[in-house]
C-alpha cells in the first residue's frame, strides 16, 4: 500500500470529549533534528548582487488583514457508543410482558475542527462541507486579533447557523449573528497564473492560526476523485489536516481559493495542496445564500464511454475508428434534450466549444453550467439500421433542478 497515493480530506481533527477523551497531536510532531553532516560549499559570484534596495518587511502587510477573517470551525455531534452487551439485552419478543430491561444508551460528544473564511461583514462564512457534515451544532471561534477587538466574545465560541451545503464542490455556507466583521474579498481565479505567489491561512492540527506561503503549481486539476466536481487550484503552500475550509489568498490579499485537500503518501504535507477556485466558491456561496441549496442545469441525458459497454452502438462506433466522446445511452422523455432530437446513439464530442473526450468530462462541464446558460452540443449521430454516421449540432437551455 506504500506505493498508493491517496487523497487526505484535511478538515477533520477529532476531539473526544468525556471519559478518556483528550486532544493529542503528538503523533503529528516532526523531529527536525538530524545528526547527518552538512557539507558546505562556497558559492562565488562574478558580480556581487546589489541587495541594498531589497525590502526586509516580508509579506506581513499582505496577510495582516486577511488573517483576521479566517476562523476556526468546530462541528459537534452526539455519537452513541455501542456496547457488546446490547445484543443480549435486545427485545426479541413482540410481547411487552417478556421484554428484558434495556441498557441505558451511552453517548459522547465528538468534535471536529476545521477552518473557515468570513466573506461578508455581516457574518457569512465559507468552509468545506466535510468539516461540518453530520454536525448537530456548529461553532465559530474568531481569530485572536478579532477576539481582542470584541472583548465580549473573547475566549467564547459563537454558534453558527448552517445556511446550506453542496457535496458536489465540498463547500458549505455558515452564518453568525454579528456585524462589522473583517472579511476577505473574492479574487477572479480565472486570472490566476501558474507561478503566482499565494498564502494559505488556517488552523493545521489545531495548533492555532498559521500562515504558509507558496505558488500556484497548476490550475484546473480535474479527475482526481476528491469530489464529483474536481476542479482545483494546486499549490505547494503547506496545507495540513485542520486547514480545510481555510483561505488561499493572492499577493493582494484577496481570496483565490478555499483550501480543501492534500495529496500525500504520509497523511501530512508533501507539497501538493488543492483549493476550490474562488470563482466557483463565490458562485456556490451566492446560490446557497439565495436558495439554501445549489441549483444546477440538468441535461436530461445519460452518457457512457465507448469502451464502457459492449452493445451494437458502441461496436459500430469502435469499428469505424471512434475512440473518444460521450455516448448518449438514455434520454429523459419530454426533457429538453429530447425536445431538440437527441437520441440514444448520439456521440457528443463538443459542448460550448470545449472538446469532450469522455463521459466524465461532459458531466463535469455540465456541473459548471450557470442557470439559463444555453448549451450547444456537437455530435456524431449513428443510424444503426443504415450504419450511417452524420454530424449534427443541438442547442437548448437545460432545466434547472
Amino acid at each position: 500500500m506504500n506505493n498508493i497515493l491517496k487523497y487526505i480530506i484535511i478538515g477533520t481533527l477529532f476531539l473526544g470529549l468525556g471519559l478518556g477523551g483528550g486532544y493529542q497531536i503528538g503523533k503529528y510532531a516532526i523531529n527536525l533534528n538530524t545528526s547527518k553532516n552538512i557539507h558546505k560549499k562556497e558559492v562565488s559570484f562574478k558580480k556581487k548582487p546589489n541587495i541594498s534596495n531589497i525590502s526586509v518587511e516580508g509579506y506581513a502587510s499582505i496577510v495582516e488583514s486577511p488573517r483576521k477573517a479566517v476562523v476556526n470551525v468546530f462541528s459537534e455531534k452526539i455519537v452513541r457508543n455501542i456496547s457488546p452487551w446490547d445484543f443480549f439485552f435486545r427485545d426479541f419478543s413482540d410481547n411487552d410482558e417478556f421484554q428484558l430491561p434495556q441498557t441505558p444508551q451511552r453517548t459522547r460528544r465528538e468534535r471536529s475542527l476545521g477552518s473557515g473564511v468570513i466573506i461578508s461583514e455581516n457574518g457569512y462564512i465559507l468552509t468545506n462541507n466535510h468539516v461540518i457534515n453530520g454536525a448537530d451544532k456548529i461553532f465559530i471561534a474568531l481569530s485572536s486579533d478579532e477576539e481582542q477587538d470584541n472583548k465580549q466574545n473573547s475566549n467564547n465560541e459563537i454558534e453558527a447557523k448552517l445556511i446550506g451545503a453542496d457535496s458536489q464542490t465540498d463547500l458549505a455556507l455558515l452564518k453568525i449573528e454579528k456585524n462589522d466583521l473583517p472579511f476577505i474579498p473574492f479574487a477572479d481565479s480565472d486570472n490566476a497564473r501558474i507561478g503566482d505567489i499565494v498564502f494559505a491561512i488556517g488552523n493545521p492540527f489545531g495548533i492555532g492560526q498559521t500562515v504558509t506561503m507558496g505558488i500556484i503549481s497548476a490550475k484546473r486539476k480535474e479527475n482526481l476523485g476528491v469530489t464529483p466536481y474536481d476542479y482545483f487550484i494546486q499549490t505547494d503552500a503547506a496545507i495540513n489536516p485542520g486547514n480545510s475550509g481555510g483561505a488561499l489568498i493572492d499577493s493582494e490579499g484577496n481570496l483565490i481559493g478555499i483550501s480543501t485537500a492534500l495529496f500525500s503518501k504520509s497523511g501530512g504535507y508533501q507539497g501538493i495542496g488543492l483549493a476550490v477556485p474562488s470563482n466557483t466558491a463565490q458562485r456556490i456561496a451566492d446560490s446557497l445564500k439565495q436558495n439554501g441549496k445549489v441549483k444546477r442545469p440538468y441535461l436530461g441525458i445519460s452518457v457512457i464511454d465507448l469502451n464502457e459497454d459492449i452493445n451494437p452502438i458502441t461496436i459500430e462506433f469502435l469499428n469505424k475508428g471512434y475512440k473518444e466522446g460521450a455516448l448518449v445511452l438514455k434520454v429523459q422523455p419530454g426533457g429538453k434534450a429530447d425536445s431538440v432530437g437527441i437520441k440514444p446513439g448520439t456521440l457528443v464530442n463538443n459542448i460550448n466549444g470545449k472538446q469532450i473526450k469522455s463521459s466524465e468530462e461532459l458531466i463535469r462541464f455540465a456541473l459548471k453550467l450557470k442557470e439559463d446558460e444555453e448549451v450547444k452540443l456537437k455530435a456524431d449521430v449513428l443510424d444503426l439500421q443504415k450504419g450511417n454516421i452524420t454530424k449534427k449540432e443541438f442547442s437548448f437551455i437545460p432545466e434547472v433542478k
